[in-house]
């Protein structure tokens, strides 16, 4: 709805309270498979390191191979830079010069 916008981010720490608070109380066990992606997903597109990690060991534990992949790729991004790069242009943040590199790469996410 943002896209490209500072106010895409603005509910971001609400839907990660949301999740964790879901998950806490076992709802991620009731979930089917086809709307479970979608309790986890905050939490992969955390800047939190923590969040991160719980968004794999989710994926993981629930069988959601497809998930795991880009949520590994994430987890990885937050480890190498402690941030998501391809949001820098977006808050306003200067990108450094090896996520810049990053960037400019195949592997960058562009959204």
């Amino acid at each position: 709805m943002f896209r490209g916008d500072p106010r895409s981010f603005e509910t971001e720490s609400k839907a990660i309270e949301i999740s964790k608070l879901a998950i806490n109380k076992g709802f991620d066990k009731e979930l089917t498979q086809e709307a479970l992606p979608f309790l986890i997903m905050p939490l992969m597109h955390s800047e939190n390191i923590q969040d991160q990690e719980l968004s794999v060991r989710l994926f993981k534990q629930h069988n959601l191979a497809d998930n795991l992949r880009f949520a590994e790729h994430h987890r990885d991004l937050i480890r190498k830079f402690g941030r998501f790069p391809h949001r820098n242009k977006t808050l306003g943040r200067e990108s450094t010069e090896e996520e810049k590199q990053y960037l400019q790469s195949k592997n960058a996410f562009t959204g």
